[in-house]
């Protein structure tokens, strides 16, 4: 319900999930929602001829604080006004114009869809302490009142019954092919296992502004013979002592560590040195682009592959993702057309407007753009596929 929660349909679900989003409320003017109502009628949103005014958007905000304001700081009372303030107003989006919509298409919820939907919400809090073990329990949690959660929680149940037989039930794509891509791929990139090295090392930088050459190389040959003086059990503490106060890297705050790196993530010199190097052993002075360098290897070991997700994981990521853009425009498509109007501090609310189409890219450098998204996907499609 990711995508839902932008067009402002997931004003209940989404706020005890994830928490309110501190994006759709700080939008609001810092000064209106706090401010006295100078006029209760004032329409603040309108949806075609639906209008919701200040004074029923106040009503709502005091029935909310009057059940939990005392808990709220007081510096930050004004705050959760806009807050609750802009729930609301998003609320009443969603059921004068999603709403609206999905009843024009022919959808409704019955009882037993209803049942689904709630059944479904409830599984998510599961094994949590305060769990609620039914639907009005859950709606109690919130400050809006039991009654106006629940008719929330039904039109949400709407839209998403909408949005699976606009969207989800009609994307019939194949993706075994590029899923095969995807694997065939990684298997590609772990079959050339590469050597990996864990070190450590302290800079004296050099050039504008810094040491010369000479100066940078007589100090890190004393910070050498310092390291030298010093019994292998003790070079690995005196290396990180040394890597605090005299490295010019930002790694020093951390004992000089670069944590793991493979060939080709280091300059030349500095590489050649770290994959030469023996284990717990202190380099001569190195001389890179950067300065002066000592390094310390504490680690070499073959890379770790990448895990292989299985098919059926990558084709759901892959229907999730296209499903994702589909239901975004879909929903942006609706709220553009449903002649939403908002004033003053409201106005964030509003749908943006539609952009122009770019011209799609050569297929190349289309799939070429992809690779990224594919690549950071796949660590949490491994991940939840081991759940």
């Amino acid at each position: 319900m990711a995508k839902i929660k932008i067009a402002g349909t997931a004003l209940i679900a989404a706020a005890l999930v994830a928490g309110c989003s501190k994006n759709e409320t700080t939008d609001v003017a810092p000064d209106v929602a706090a401010a006295p109502a100078e006029d209760p009628n004032e329409v603040m949103v309108s949806v075609g001829e639906k209008n919701l005014t200040r004074g029923e958007i106040d009503k709502i905000v005091n029935a909310a604080l009057a059940k939990d304001g005392d808990k709220i700081p007081a510096e930050q009372l004004a705050y959760h006004k806009r807050m609750i303030a802009a729930q609301v107003a998003q609320g009443f989006i969603m059921d004068n114009a999603l709403a609206v919509k999905a009843a024009e298409l022919g959808y409704k919820v019955g009882d037993d869809d209803f049942k689904a939907f709630t059944e479904k919400l409830l599984k998510q809090f599961e094994g949590r302490p305060d769990a609620p073990k039914t639907i009005e329990e859950f709606a109690e949690k919130f400050p809006f009142g039991k009654d106006y959660v629940l008719t929330q929680l039904r039109g949400q149940a709407l839209i998403e019954k909408m949005i699976e037989g606009e969207i989800t039930s009609k994307n019939t794509t194949d993706y075994s092919a590029e899923a095969k891509k995807i694997i065939d791929g990684i298997k590609e990139k772990n079959s050339h296992t590469q050597e990996c090295v864990t070190a450590s090392h302290i800079l004296v930088k050099t050039g504008v502004g810094e040491a010369s050459d000479e100066e940078a190389e007589k100090k890190i040959k004393e910070l050498k013979a310092t390291l030298d003086a010093v019994s292998d059990e003790e070079k690995s503490a005196k290396f990180a002592e040394l890597a605090k106060e005299h490295s010019g890297c930002p790694s020093g705050a951390k004992g000089g560590n670069l944590g793991s790196f493979v060939h080709g993530q280091m300059v030349k010199e500095f590489e050649e040195a770290a994959f030469s190097l023996p284990l717990k052993t202190v380099s001569n002075p190195i001389k890179t682009k950067f300065g002066y360098h000592l390094i310390y290897v504490t680690e070499r070991k073959a890379q770790d592959p990448d895990p292989v997700p299985d098919e059926a994981d990558v084709i759901a990521f892959l229907k999730s993702r296209d499903s994702r853009s589909q239901i975004g425009e879909f929903l942006q498509d609706i709220l553009r057309k449903a002649n939403i109007k908002a004033t003053g501090e409201y106005k964030s609310l509003l749908p943006p407007p539609e952009t122009p189409k770019a011209a799609p890219a050569p297929a190349a450098e289309s799939e070429k753009k992809a690779e990224p998204e594919k690549a950071a996907a796949l660590p949490a499609i491994e991940r939840n596929s081991r759940k």
